[in-house]
């Protein structure tokens, strides 16, 4: 980032100008250099570490409002107070995101967090000059705000045999335990897909099929217009994320149902450059061989609209998807989690992420 750029950043979020006017504040000669090495600092610190950079960006641009940012362990020991609990939109949330942050904090305490009202939780735990991945969990929550779930015709209990169950757990590992940054967001995908163009974030009624019926009643204008604020910062952080970080691999994690002839595992591989190609194919061979019996590419999902939307602007990086089938970590009715699958099933997607020379 340009160093006047920085300046213009950093005025924006000081109490105090660098250059006051004459209807400002009044500095005297030594306190203005004293603030001019401390801004050269401070300008110095955010270029050298991206966590201040982005946190920087997010501030100037005002895009999210009001976020909280700050290392875990702040975070979890406040995780209980009154602040904290009414930060968010709904009780819902607020329990979703205390209840991963409890999870979290006993893995890895010495991260960065920034989380957003609506649920958006970003963990930090980059290694410059190290090898760092991108991981994305953007169906993972299942919070829905009580006026839209109102309007709704699927009931919750049928949404949440369809949300992508406990998927954090399963992937959020691979930077817990290596290196990079976690994007996780709580709110469900049947109030805003962020894995949708604009257009169709919002679920529509099939007039052709009854069972993706979706809506009893239409949502109202400012209904819809808070769900895609949501979507709006979500993208906002993910391009900014890209542009002040560097990923060896962006990572995009879901579940399947198991329904005929799907696989187990399956990558989606639609927007990998050609040459990235031989080290997904490398992580296939290592699943199959820790007794994956069927691992697939593109089957039935080659990359949702969040592949595409980076694969557009940032055409050379490496990025792909993940499907697990749901038969691997949950009951047989898929209403329950079965904890130590889950924790196997996790393990071995951490390790394939062990790439050996030859692969890369």
């Amino acid at each position: 980032m340009e160093k006047s750029r920085l300046k213009e950043i950093f005025q924006s979020i000081s109490p105090i100008l660098i250059s006051p006017k004459s209807s400002s504040l009044t500095l005297s000669f030594s306190k203005r250099f004293f603030l001019f090495q401390l801004f050269n600092k401070i300008s110095g610190k955010i270029e050298n570490d991206p966590f201040l950079n982005f946190i920087a960006v997010l501030k100037n641009y005002k895009i999210l409002g009001r976020f909280l940012h700050g290392t875990i362990k702040e975070l979890y020991r406040d995780r209980n107070k009154f602040y904290f609990k009414k930060f968010f939109m709904n009780d819902e949330l607020y329990e979703s995101v205390k209840s991963d942050l409890e999870w979290v904090y006993n893995k890895n305490s010495d991260m960065n967090l920034t989380i957003t009202k609506r649920g958006i939780i970003i963990y930090d735990n980059y290694k410059k000059d190290s090898f760092n991945v991108l991981l994305l969990t953007i169906h993972s929550g299942t919070c829905m705000p009580k006026d839209i779930q109102a309007k709704q015709a699927i009931t919750k209990s049928k949404r949440l045999l369809e949300e992508d169950i406990n998927t954090h757990k399963i992937y959020g590992n691979l930077v817990l335990e290596k290196g990079g940054i976690w994007v996780d967001n709580k709110f469900s995908r049947f109030a805003c897909d962020y894995n949708r163009s604009p257009e169709n974030a919002i679920y529509k009624n099939n007039p052709n099929k009854k069972s993706q019926n979706y809506w009893k009643e239409e949502i109202t204008h400012s209904q819809r217009k808070s769900l895609m604020e949501g979507y709006v910062e979500f993208y906002f952080m993910l391009g900014h994320l890209i542009e002040t970080h560097r990923f060896n691999i962006i990572f995009d994690g879901h579940s399947m149902k198991n329904m005929k002839n799907r696989p187990s595992i399956s990558f989606g591989t639609r927007y990998i450059p050609i040459f990235y190609m031989p080290i997904v194919k490398s992580m296939q061979r290592k699943l199959i061989t820790l007794g994956y019996n069927s691992v697939s590419l593109n089957k039935p999902f080659e990359g949702g609209y969040i592949l595409k939307w980076m694969n557009n602007r940032f055409p050379d990086i490496f990025i792909f998807s993940m499907e697990v089938n749901k038969k691997l970590y949950m009951s047989r009715n898929r209403r329950r989690t079965i904890i130590k699958k889950l924790k196997k099933l996790s393990e071995n997607i951490t390790h394939i992420f062990d790439i050996e020379e030859s692969e890369q």
